[in-house]
């Protein structure tokens, strides 16, 4: 395999797909329920177009009607994220990242190009 196919074939992680969210999830603790930054994730995770699915497809909601899979991940992200579930945000994350890989890795390229 060549170095261009090694890239190609890569799978990629949060940081790739959705880079904005992966800064804000990944690395720390949830913010303080009812905190400024509390209440702007939340919203933006309750809404299709700005949360970690919505950012992966290029900040829009397009997915919803195309991929029912991607659209319970990003609904799933807001109701673990109101639960404050750290746990179930990072599985939910692995499981998001695997089926990006899966079937949508493609669009990731494209957006690079």
């Amino acid at each position: 395999m060549t170095l261009v196919e090694d890239v190609i074939h890569k799978p990629l992680g949060l940081n790739e797909i959705a880079p904005d969210w992966a800064k804000r999830l990944v690395p720390q603790k949830l913010p303080f329920t009812l905190s400024f930054t509390w209440f702007k994730w939340y919203f933006e995770l309750d809404s299709p177009s700005k949360c970690v699915v919505g950012e992966a497809y290029g900040y829009t909601s397009s997915y919803e009607g195309e991929c029912r899979d991607c659209s319970e991940f990003g609904w799933r992200f807001g109701d673990l994220f109101l639960r404050r579930s750290k746990a179930g945000i990072e599985t939910n994350i692995r499981m998001f990242v695997a089926h990006w890989n899966d079937k949508h890795a493609q669009l990731s390229m494209n957006r690079t190009n």
